[in-house]
């Protein structure tokens, strides 16, 4: 009868205990996807319902110091070649073994985020996140410079992490294929962006197999929601809106980001959508490499869309 009675209660609390972990977030701000600010995650980083992601660029730097259980992931490992494209999108199962084996990450858990200078690394996996339908996403706003600069906890010791699973569901408003992309360059009630500098989108420079850019995407360069030169952080929310406002970009219409890879374009996917408030955004993940790949698909050359 005992044993009977201790295997109920060990039921009951697998059962309940995503619920219990859910309400109790470490978080007092509980809105996310969202940026998480340098003072909120030092009060927290040894939480074990957190998995922090150190997504800097050089391992090197990662392994002269880190914020204390972060895990370091490069985000290479989120682009692969796809019918001979370099640089695409894995699939979900990849992703899934990924996050749960590689990360120690399960469904319940908060994934906190950070790169150098706010690059788009960061929102990268962010963006893989939100695909697969997973909302306790955090960017450490400032990044690695900000931690650094208020003297925050650093270590050189990795975090000792086990196998999870982690579980995933495509949420195909999240991404634009080429096809999609192909039929909205005429819709009014859509706008298309390129994240990548001016240069790359007048075709005065790029190394891909054609220059320019999609017609009609308007050029946004994924700098410009930032603030700072080594320490960025993101622009105030009403600086950030007045920028797509200019462009006519409105929460009503669909917004589809694109860029070279699908990376950089993370970093507006990000801003307009967990920033910004924006309900309809698409990242074209096949961006500029498969576009420009497809002789049949029309380019434009210039500054204008």
């Amino acid at each position: 009868m005992v044993c009977f009675i201790q295997i109920l209660l060990l039921l009951a609390i697998l059962f309940f205990s995503p619920f219990l972990h859910a309400k109790n977030t470490p978080f007092k701000v509980r809105e996310f996807p969202r940026l998480v600010e340098t003072w909120e995650l030092s009060q927290v980083f040894n939480n074990p319902s957190i998995r922090i992601v150190d997504m800097r660029s050089s391992l090197t730097d990662y392994l002269k110091g880190h914020i204390p259980n972060a895990v370091y992931l490069n985000f290479q490992n989120l682009q692969i070649p796809i019918k001979g494209i370099p640089a695409q999108a894995p699939d979900r199962a990849y992703l899934e073994r990924l996050l749960g084996e590689n990360l120690s990450l399960s469904n319940d858990m908060w994934v906190i985020i950070y790169s150098e200078r706010s690059n788009p690394n960061a929102t990268l996996l962010a963006w893989n996140l939100d695909f697969l339908g997973h909302k306790k996403i955090g960017i450490l706003n400032g990044g690695w410079e900000k931690w650094v600069s208020e003297r925050l906890s650093i270590t050189k010791l990795y975090p000792s992490l086990f196998p999870k699973k982690f579980f995933g569901k495509t949420i195909r408003d999240t991404l634009a294929d080429k096809k999609r992309v192909s039929e909205q360059i005429q819709a009014r009630n859509t706008a298309i962006v390129d994240a990548r500098p001016p240069e790359q989108y007048s075709g005065e420079e790029g190394d891909e197999i054609r220059r320019g850019h999609i017609p009609k995407a308007i050029n946004i360069f994924w700098e410009k929601t930032l603030e700072g030169n080594e320490l960025r952080i993101w622009k105030r929310r009403e600086e950030i809106k007045k920028i797509f406002l200019e462009h006519g970009i409105t929460p009503e219409k669909e917004v589809i980001v694109y860029c070279g890879t699908g990376r950089d374009a993370s970093h507006l996917y990000f801003t307009l959508k967990h920033v910004q408030g924006f309900t309809n955004v698409r990242l074209y993940r096949g961006s500029w490499l498969e576009w420009s790949s497809d002789l049949s698909l029309p380019i434009k050359i210039g500054g204008e869309p």
